[in-house]
């Protein structure tokens, strides 16, 4: 299934667009992507970060199941932060599994996380200097925050922290996590790292 066909992956300002703009959307990201536009030292979520972050969800006290979406969360006029989050939506494929749940992709700027409807949302580097803006959005929601890869959010401002390489490592934001509302099972707590 191509993007194209699959609704609501561009969040609502790509609904009521024509084919030919999402296509060069999609093309511009691509081509971004293949250019290299990211310089060295910054890394964005692979496939094995993305997969770390997804069975986190899995260890919730009330975790998701069935299929769900995730926000791919870029900055406003983000050239650069949509091709990242094009490229992240890519790694998804038909959805990632952990456990009962297949989470989807959703491609969402920064303003449209209060929309809801998606169980996280995973900030790209674009999404990263709003990441107060979007805590404040989801406060109490249960919607869990995550950032993957080697970039970190401000302290209290994203629940989940994963990277995957050289070594798994999950970090769980205290504050964050309280004022989002969630909380992980403790057998999972006790395999992690909180702040």
């Amino acid at each position: 299934m191509s993007y194209r066909n699959r609704p609501g992956l561009f969040g609502a300002g790509f609904r009521t667009g024509c084919r030919g703009s999402r296509r060069a959307v999609l093309l511009l990201g691509i081509g971004l992507g293949v250019g290299g536009i990211f310089g060295p030292g910054r890394a964005e979520p692979g496939l094995r970060d993305l997969q770390v972050a997804v069975r986190a969800l899995a260890f919730l006290e009330e975790p998701p199941v069935g299929p769900a979406e995730i926000g791919i969360v870029y900055g406003e006029n983000s050239v650069e932060g949509l091709a990242q989050a094009l490229r992240v939506a890519a790694s998804f494929g038909d959805g990632l599994r952990a456990g009962n749940l297949t989470l989807r992709p959703r491609l969402m700027a920064v303003r449209e996380v209060r929309q809801g409807g998606v169980v996280a949302l995973l900030l790209t580097d674009s999404a990263l200097p709003h990441a107060g803006r979007i805590a404040q959005a989801v406060a109490r929601t249960g919607i869990v925050t995550i950032t993957a890869g080697a970039e970190a959010a401000e302290p209290g401002t994203t629940v989940l922290r994963v990277r995957a390489s050289p070594r798994v490592e999950i970090v769980v934001d205290r504050i964050a996590a309280e004022a989002a509302g969630v909380s992980f099972a403790a057998a999972f707590r006790m395999m992690i790292q909180e702040r």
